[in-house]
């Protein structure tokens, strides 16, 4: 983003929401996890190739956390502004994407994001990967998400899928819930939304989560089988493409902003004024 661009993007004073959440427990727990997956290359192009169909021109990424998508977005992307209200996230993802001209972070919750003024400070595709679980309000989250997208921009939404694998794993990962398809396109309608489409993925790992969590009542991801897993993922994620099954470990949901919304240059003065 050139200096030029910088006022598309303002940021309000930080709200005592972001800090509750940077001291929160489960943010080391979080960040354990966030290292873990960043070995598992495999697993994160899995990931990226559910929301690749998806992603085009500027993008949003909510909760970017260290920037284990961001790697994949960023070859894809015109843009990539990342934001996250954890500082050693961001710490570790500017460091792994200093001199990237298309790359941006800022430290920042969805609601510390001063809503776009012209057309042109909006995104084309917002993204987010595991965050909204740990939303409590994830409809107001997802309104707010929608109130930066273009009108016919995509809202993706990856989430951990599963509500019979809820278990001590979650809790202390800080989680609220496990979706379904139909709880998550619920949720993106309720933000004023328009479903696209939704398919889950990954249902050997919502076993073996399931197992960790509740069975055994885990705290932390077993490192060890989340080796063994991604050296499986080639195979598991050629038979997904063939086959569609009803349930899986995460699930991804794709909404669109009605063409029919009103560009904030369009908006009345004193709605403007107000946000």
């Amino acid at each position: 983003m050139t200096q030029a661009d910088t006022h598309k993007l303002r940021i309000s004073p930080r709200s005592l929401a972001a800090d509750a959440y940077e001291t929160d427990s489960s943010t080391g727990v979080i960040e354990d996890s966030l290292d873990l997956i960043e070995d598992l290359g495999a697993y994160n192009r899995w990931v990226f190739d559910l929301l690749r169909p998806h992603v085009q021109g500027r993008v949003l990424e909510v909760g970017c956390g260290t920037g284990n998508i961001t790697q994949f977005l960023s070859a894809h992307a015109d843009e990539v502004v990342g934001i996250d209200p954890v500082a050693r996230f961001i710490d570790r993802f500017r460091q792994r994407f200093t001199g990237s001209t298309s790359v941006t972070s800022h430290r920042c919750t969805l609601a510390e994001l001063t809503p776009p003024t012209q057309d042109t400070s909006c995104f084309d595709t917002a993204v987010s990967c595991n965050v909204f679980e740990h939303i409590e309000d994830h409809v107001g989250a997802l309104t707010q998400v929608a109130t930066h997208l273009r009108p016919g921009g995509k809202a993706v939404i990856f989430v951990p899928a599963g509500p019979i694998a809820f278990g001590r794993l979650d809790k202390e990962l800080g989680h609220h819930r496990r979706y379904t398809i139909d709880a998550l396109r619920n949720a993106m309608q309720d933000a004023g939304l328009e479903w696209v489409e939704g398919r889950y993925s990954n249902a050997v790992g919502l076993l073996g989560w399931w197992f960790n969590s509740v069975v055994l009542g885990k705290t932390t991801v077993p490192g060890d089988q989340a080796i063994w897993f991604n050296r499986l993922v080639p195979v598991l994620s050629r038979l997904e493409k063939l086959i569609r099954l009803p349930f899986g470990q995460s699930v991804v949901g794709v909404a669109r902003k009605p063409l029919s919304a009103a560009l904030p240059s369009q908006q009345p003065a004193e709605l403007r004024r107000a946000a």
